[in-house]
């Protein structure tokens, strides 16, 4: 005869509350509370793991709180509506057989009782258990056919609402719309980065117009560049990290458009990192001695210098120069170049690309990647190594490609005093992208002991 339950525990869990209003544990709590009052079992403590799996494998916090209860011996009981509430591991299910054993634990589920003192109901239990996890396992499969079919017909899956988009139900099925507005955001954005603008400044004049994301958050430069570099921009379907084909959702972008802006971003020279600089030749300024980055900086007096920063562990801190002269003179030079004649043959010398003809070429690779993987390798018509050297090859194909589409075309500027005029309007972000399409590197030498003014022959400037 078993021991009298003194402290029962209802245990209670549901896999997804999509309301978000706890309904489905508050039912269980309620048929599991008559239960209790029918056996005469007090109910000491309720334990709740709302929108969390058994199956998934991740942590459940009061599943596991209430196992240490119960080897403290706070609760001598459980009580759930149906074994699988409990757990649809079986090894899971062993771990509880063997410490309701160990301890003396009365289990009771609405649906019929089950006493794990016995062996009978242990075997019960084990039934229960692995007829629980074959459901869970073909559910999973059905969801994974169906993610599949989904993606194969370019169909939109759920989740966090998109910048750019919002979903809609259209004969019964979900499906993504444009919103214009946010749109029209996208393509700006993208034409101010492909004309030379950080991310960074783009993002932080996006949060001064209070544009928030779709969270309600501020941009940050990983979040632009996620959103600039979503493939579902180009209108195209990915499922398990790959491109699969193209989406039935409009696209915000063209195909060449999108590939250009992910073929900036992954040129390690337009890394977006931290804040836009400050100062017009920041991250372009080297020692002449030693090599190392010269960055600016304000003196006590207030003065303004590129200085080799010994402190930082880099640099030999032998070199300083003025920063505003020195701006002033590289200015001089990158206005003087593309004034000339020189710059004008070499802008027009520029290899003819058609784009779109390579962004066709693109999105075949990219069909002949996943019609590898899916027809050959997964029918085992061709080996594992024959597969990677296939893809290899096809792969190498697809970055010549995406290098092609952004290095074929110069950045557009006008000629003679136009460019001086676009020059004395824009901000340092802009002039920065200038400067890039001439120069490499400005390297300072030493200067003269005991002279002061600004010495332009300390100034080397390294052409592109």
């Amino acid at each position: 005869m078993s021991n009298p339950v003194s402290a029962a525990a209802i245990y209670v869990r549901i896999s997804k509350d999509q309301a978000g209003q706890g309904l489905g544990v508050t039912r269980q709590e309620a048929l599991c509370r008559e239960l209790a009052a029918g056996k005469g079992w007090p109910v000491a403590k309720v334990y709740s793991d709302n929108d969390l799996s058994a199956y998934s494998g991740k942590r459940r916090p009061a599943y596991e709180e209430m196992l240490a209860d119960l080897e403290a011996r706070a609760i001598d009981a459980v009580l759930v509506v149906d074994q699988d509430r409990l757990t649809r591991h079986p090894a899971e299910l062993e771990s509880f057989i063997a410490l309701a054993d160990r301890l003396g634990v009365a289990l009771a589920n609405v649906s019929g009782d089950i006493d794990l003192s016995t062996s009978d109901g242990r075997f019960r239990a084990r039934i229960l258990g692995a007829v629980a996890r074959q459901e869970s396992e073909k559910k999973s499969e059905r969801l994974k056919r169906q993610r599949d079919q989904h993606a194969r017909l370019g169909l939109a899956h759920g989740g966090i609402r998109r910048f750019g988009y919002r979903p809609v139900r259209e004969n019964g099925a979900a499906v993504l719309e444009l919103v214009e507005a946010e749109a029209a955001l996208i393509r700006e954005a993208t034409s101010r980065f492909l004309a030379g603008e950080s991310l960074s400044q783009i993002a932080l004049d996006w949060n001064r117009q209070k544009i928030p994301t779709v969270t309600g958050s501020t941009w940050r430069v990983t979040t632009l560049r996620t959103l600039l570099t979503g493939p579902h921009l180009a209108g195209l379907r990915v499922h398990r990290g790959e491109i699969v084909g193209n989406a039935n959702w409009p696209a915000v972008l063209d195909r060449e458009t999108w590939e250009r802006v992910g073929a900036v971003l992954g040129d390690p020279r337009r890394a977006q990192k931290g804040r836009p600089a400050a100062h017009l030749l920041t991250g372009l300024v080297k020692c002449g001695k030693c090599g190392a980055s010269v960055y600016s900086g304000r003196r006590p007096d207030g003065s303004r210098r590129y200085t080799c920063n010994f402190e930082a562990g880099r640099g030999c801190g032998r070199i300083s120069v003025v920063a505003e002269p020195l701006e002033a003179h590289v200015s001089a030079y990158v206005l003087s170049a593309l004034d000339s004649p020189q710059m004008a043959e070499a802008l027009a010398s520029a290899p003819d690309v058609d784009r779109s003809a390579v962004a066709r070429q693109i999105e075949e690779d990219e069909g002949r990647l996943e019609a590898l993987a899916r027809d050959h390798y997964a029918e085992g018509i061709i080996s594992k190594r024959e597969y990677l050297a296939a893809r290899e090859s096809i792969e190498a194909r697809l970055a010549g490609s995406r290098r092609q589409i952004v290095t074929a075309t110069p950045a557009t500027l006008p000629a003679g005093e136009d460019v001086r005029k676009l020059w004395a309007s824009a901000d340092v972000s802009t002039r920065r992208a200038i400067i890039a399409l001439v120069v490499e590197s400005v390297v300072i030498g030493p200067g003269t002991p005991g002279r002061k003014a600004f010495d332009p022959t300390r100034v080397t400037v390294n052409r592109l």
